[in-house]
């Protein structure tokens, strides 16, 4: 059986974003094996992606050597560094598909999106861009009658510590997730500090009453909160399944958060969110991809020197999202 090999470097985000352009490749051309390669190789990752129902192969730690004993007769990859495109090059795939850069567009060797704009369009549909390249003519007469809001059906969920946790908080009239924890955005410096987010969260319960709000954590973190809960003010803890994280965001009618793979996973479940992210991760992920409803409260570089205005402006636009719902 032919298959379709998808490179993918990143944390679980980039890999959540880039379930749309796979879930298209197996719609459109099912008679492949799709074969998915992460660069690392976390267990939990691989437990969870192996689950997923379009996703017929997941192989961690992908390194040179293993994607040349794939011997593809498609491969995609969604990482175009100039290091990692010089050595695909020496490999000799059927047909190898990356994005525009000086290394692939101008060497045979690769296939590239041709026209090529970025425009402001989330990075998932520029992974489509890559998924055209399959072939073009299928791709444009099938595309459009793919429903992508399918996605989060064929995700792997787990009940188990959603229907304790929702079992004793009911007769809420919405329920609000927040997550404040992010190493990628703790980096960026986007972020506020932890008893910043606190205060939000206290705010926005004393605003609206007959919202639960649920500050998620998980067990391996090594911060955990010193917090009193309220009567709608409440933590999750999850455990290390993703798949348990999947059903507890099901639950929720509105997210609040910073730039972290969580965000992706809401914005596949179209759960409308706001989320703290720098101007560049705005360009990037423009409004969400599945039909959602993603609003971004973008800071530029220095906003730091303005913190609590910004901090203030923060919690007018959460309550005017809320006051929305």
């Amino acid at each position: 059986m032919k298959n379709i090999v998808f490179y993918v470097n990143g944390g679980l985000g980039d890999v959540l974003v880039y379930f749309k352009p796979i879930y298209a490749t197996k719609m459109l051309f099912s008679d492949y094996k799709l074969i998915l390669v992460y660069k690392d190789n976390p267990t939990n990752y691989m437990k969870f992606l192996r689950q997923v129902k379009f996703i017929d192969e997941v192989i961690g730690g992908g390194d040179i050597e293993l994607i040349r004993d794939l011997k593809a007769d498609i491969f995609i990859s969604f990482d175009a560094t100039s290091s990692f495109l010089k050595q695909l090059k020496l490999l000799n795939f059927k047909k190898c598909i990356t994005h525009h850069r000086f290394t692939s567009v101008f060497s045979t060797k690769f296939s590239t999106p041709f026209p090529y704009f970025r425009g402001k369009e989330h990075r998932s549909e520029i992974g489509l861009k890559l998924v055209r390249c399959i072939d073009k003519t299928i791709y444009d007469e099938k595309i459009k009658k793919i429903d992508f809001s399918e996605v989060k059906n064929l995700l792997p969920d787990s009940t188990k510590l959603s229907d304790e946790f929702f079992n004793k908080h009911k007769n809420y009239k919405k329920v609000i997730g927040m997550n404040f924890f992010s190493d990628f955005s703790e980096r960026m410096g986007t972020n506020f500090f932890i008893n910043t987010w606190l205060r939000i969260a206290s705010e926005l319960c004393e605003a609206y009453p007959d919202f639960l709000f649920v500050l998620l954590n998980y067990e391996q973190n090594n911060l955990q909160f010193n917090l009193k809960e309220r009567t709608n003010l409440k933590i999750f803890i999850n455990n290390n399944e993703l798949a348990s994280l999947v059903s507890f965001s099901k639950k929720l009618d509105y997210f609040i958060t910073i730039d972290t793979g969580n965000l992706h996973l809401c914005d596949i479940l179209q759960i409308p969110t706001l989320a703290l992210i720098r101007k560049k991760i705005a360009y990037r992920f423009s409004g969400g991809s599945y039909g959602g409803y993603y609003s971004g409260f973008v800071v530029n570089l220095g906003w730091q020197k303005h913190y609590r205005k910004m901090v203030e402006a923060f919690i007018e636009k959460a309550k005017q999202e809320l006051s929305a719902l």
